[in-house]
């Protein structure tokens, strides 16, 4: 019984200190423990109906405070091991579907909440302050996704600390389940959907207009010694002794980057910022324009998203390796000038700057390639609209670095550059000769791809089909190809007195006409992607392209998770384990082999070819065969991209007029299709849109001339041979008088005013043309647009394929198009 007694009074008395314990750590240290559960996951279906909540004061009383003021620490920079041969990589866009996770706060990469990405039903009434935090819900509610399609272990295993300032009320949606909530601190847990994907949205639902809710942070678990950056530890007993453990959630500030990240980064020499500065797509001209610290978020899509220059150049110097920046197509010279400065100040002094204007202006599917086209042709530099934008390019680009120059005092730290094409050594010979870039330029830098036999990936069954059209020799853009395209481009650059390097590179397995990842082949492009033996490819990649002469070679890109737009990272998430990234594990196994390979610029030639003056010539074509498709019509599949250009061909070819000094025409067209319609869009820039003539053709406007069974006859056959002429201030389309007298009711079109022109979209019935279509169909057709900029008569007239201005009467004239079903 007193041993009973004895052990009774020793049960008690652990009882009453492990309730102290416990009381002082609910009291002092909160953030320690989990609170119950205040919210389940909800799915998307059940998010979309949170509804706005009236601000309570008193609940919001009720709440416990901390103190969440973050607290600073050195963080040291670590200097990657030296040599490093020249292997840089590409930093990602910052979107909520971002693997790399760059920071420890990942509201960083969310979408911008007036983007309402979650399609919540109620937000049109939510005003929002200059840099995107809600200022008055009025009876809506606000929210954002920061995390999409993300593998479960892509993420530290954890509880995630979400602080903001202000006063209000957060809801959760997707696989979010919140585990505590205080005063402006709540912590959450990431819980996997029934895809076996992580997905996170966050609501803003009622706050208090007077102390809005803003600054919020979405903090990783964990955190890091202070003595290794590079290293995401969970908790203070994985340091060594005497050595600080800081938290994410409260040395945030002074943390910034993920060190699972930096630990990626620290094996390469240099970063290409091109992708995470947002410049694709983005039309910013001003310095205040420009991204900036103080946004509610960084992510988004084209045209909103970018890391501040600040946050690029921290990491530089962080991670102690060069820097490329990308200055935005439209930078006007002051905005040059800014950028410039801020890295001469703040870029650690012995990194080297590689400074590159926009990025691959030859991709038409890219609006800066339309922007320097029309910027070329308003400068008068060729009615070839294409020719134009190359030369305004090098004229831009010259004009970027000799600011770049100016503001650094010379060219001792920069390395400019110059963009081509990697299969088209023709277009460098333009860029750097014919156009003089060579006088201005350092590099020519190229994005090496291998692997884009599209047709033959269709046609396969197998990951071994896919790896096999991808090594072998005449397969298109199969890596022996690619690698001697990298032969002539050395050629060329070495001509010119330039360094041939690569802005991008590495496989290229992807299919641009899919729009879903189960789609074929894109199953196999994964597999591919997965294959030990692409890790093979990409060694005899690197090491062709070393022995090729090639320089500076930037990697495609940090991880990324598969989808339909392709396997471009070289690991799937940053926290993919190395024996199972095979592209990664060989990139860092040619680093290892190769420490004392290192780019030599090459000698300048005693004497360089002299830049010629621009020829004004019509834009030059392959001669086809007449039956001979010129292009392909693809299906319409996503009623939200039918007028979407994604393809176009250029209207580039005069027709009358020959002003060309003044000229501020030209335009782009594509069109899809599906067993009713044909869906067109013209695009055409002008800054001059006239109405005000009684024939139709003298106003501003666009003719289509359509042989709908590419019959081919000398003469309109008064059947299906169409002349339709639709034009700026008229309702109704105008027929030729040689075509069939029938307007369809089913026929739609609009004019849609734009900056600097008009859209032309059509909604044209197969049943009008008098043809009934389906795959392999052919039909003949061509774009013209008619320019009258002072009233009367028009001024000059543009087409797609015609030379002169006679397919009014000869339907032959006409360029083939072939229905395509992919």
């Amino acid at each position: 019984m007193k041993r009973t007694g004895i052990l009774l009074v020793v049960a008690l008395s652990l009882a009453v200190v492990v309730t102290i314990a416990w009381l002082i750590v609910y009291l002092f240290y909160p953030h320690l423990i989990n609170k119950p559960v205040l919210s389940k996951p909800k799915p998307l279906a059940l998010e979309l109906h949170y509804d706005y909540q009236h601000w309570n004061q008193k609940a919001w009383e009720q709440l416990q405070f901390v103190d969440n003021t973050p607290l600073t620490a050195d963080i040291p920079l670590i200097a990657a091991v030296k040599p490093r041969p020249p292997i840089g990589i590409n930093v990602n866009e910052l979107h909520h579907e971002d693997a790399s996770f760059p920071f420890v706060d990942l509201f960083r990469q969310a979408d911008p909440f007036q983007n309402n990405v979650l399609e919540l039903p109620n937000t049109e009434k939510v005003e929002y302050n200059e840099f995107g935090w809600p200022l008055r819900l009025n009876g809506d509610v606000a929210g954002t996704k920061f995390l999409g399609k993300m593998p479960p272990d892509a993420v530290p295993v954890g509880d995630f600390t979400v602080l903001y300032d202000g006063k209000g009320t957060l809801e959760y949606g997707h696989g979010v389940e919140r585990m505590q909530r205080q005063r402006g601190r709540e912590r959450i847990r990431l819980h996997p959907d029934a895809s076996g994907e992580l997905n996170a949205s966050l609501l803003i639902t009622s706050m208090d207009e007077t102390d809005p809710i803003r600054n919020i942070r979405i903090l990783m678990p964990g955190g890091i010694c202070q003595n290794n950056p590079y290293q995401w530890v969970a908790q203070a007993s994985e340091c060594s002794s005497g050595v600080p453990y800081l938290a994410f959630e409260r040395y945030y500030q002074s943390i910034v980057f993920n060190p699972e990240y930096l630990n990626f980064l620290k094996d390469f020499s240099t970063i290409r910022f091109m992708p995470m500065s947002g410049i694709t797509r983005n039309p910013e001209s001003h310095w205040r324009e420009r991204p900036q610290l103080q946004e509610a978020t960084w992510g988004g899509t084209y045209g909103q998203r970018g890391a501040p220059l600040e946050i690029m150049v921290m990491l530089a110097n962080r991670m102690q390796v060069d820097a490329w920046f990308n200055l935005p197509h439209a930078a006007d010279d002051d905005y040059v000038r800014r950028y410039a400065t801020y890295v001469r100040d703040h870029l650690s002094p012995h990194l080297r700057v590689y400074v590159e204007y926009t990025n691959e202006v030859w991709n038409t599917a890219f609006s800066h390639s339309e922007y320097t086209q029309k910027k070329g042709i308003e400068a008068g530099y060729s009615i070839n609209s294409v020719e134009a934008g190359y030369q305004y390019y090098i004229q831009r680009a010259s004009e970027v670095f000799a600011i770049w120059e100016e503001v650094f005092g010379g060219r001792e730290r920069l390395t400019r550059v110059i963009g081509g094409w990697d299969t088209r050594a023709d277009i460098s010979r333009k860029l750097l000769g014919l156009y003089g870039g060579y006088q201005y330029a350092d590099v020519l830098a190229i994005a090496p791809y291998f692997g884009g036999n599209t047709k033959g990936f269709r046609e396969s069954e197998t990951v071994d089909d896919i790896l096999r059209l991808t090594a072998e020799e005449d397969s298109f853009r199969s890596l022996p190809q690619v690698l001697h395209h990298v032969k002539e481009q050395v050629a060329v650059a070495h001509q010119y007195g330039v360094d041939l390097i690569a802005y991008e590179g590495g496989q290229g397995l992807v299919d641009w006409v899919t729009r879903e990842a189960d789609q074929h082949p894109n199953p196999l492009f994964f597999a591919a992607n997965r294959d030990p033996r692409m890790g093979e490819l990409y060694t005899q990649f690197l090491e062709g392209w070393r022995d090729a002469g090639g320089g500076l070679l930037m990697i495609f890109s940090s991880p990324r998770t598969c989808q339909w737009f392709g396997c471009w990272g070289i690991k799937e998430h940053i926290r993919q384990p190395l024996e199972t990234a095979h592209k990664y594990r060989s990139i860092l196994n040619f680093i290892a082999q190769n420490p004392y390979w290192q780019s030599q610029p090459v000698q300048v030639p005693a004497t360089l070819p002299e830049a010629q003056p621009v020829a004004i010539t019509p834009s030059a074509r392959r001669e086809r065969a007449p039956e001979e498709p010129v292009i392909v019509f693809r299906p319409a599949r996503d009623p939200e991209r039918y007028f979407f250009l994604e393809n176009p061909q250029t209207l580039d070819n005069l027709l009358l007029g020959d002003t060309w000094e003044k000229r501020n025409l030209f335009g782009k067209w594509q069109a899809k299709w599906d067993k009713q319609f044909l869906y067109l869009t013209v695009r055409v820039y002008d800054a001059n849109i006239v109405h005000d003539s009684e024939r139709p053709e003298d106003d501003d406007s666009v003719e289509v001339y359509i042989d709908a069974d590419n019959s081919r006859l000398p003469a309109y056959d008064g059947i299906n041979d169409f002349r339709m002429l639709f034009a700026w201030g008229r309702e109704q389309v105008i027929l030729d008088s040689k075509s069939p007298q029938f307007i369809s009711p089913d026929l739609k079109f609009d004019f849609v005013r734009n900056e600097d022109g008009y859209t032309l979209n059509a909604l044209i019935p197969w049943r009008m043309l008098g043809v009934s279509v389906d795959v392999k169909h052919r039909l003949g057709i061509d774009i013209q647009v008619n320019d009258d900029d002072d009233g009367g008569s028009r001024d000059r007239k543009v087409s797609w394929i015609a030379r002169e201005d006679k397919a009014i009467n000869d339907p032959r004239l006409l360029g083939v198009v072939l229905i395509s079903g992919r």
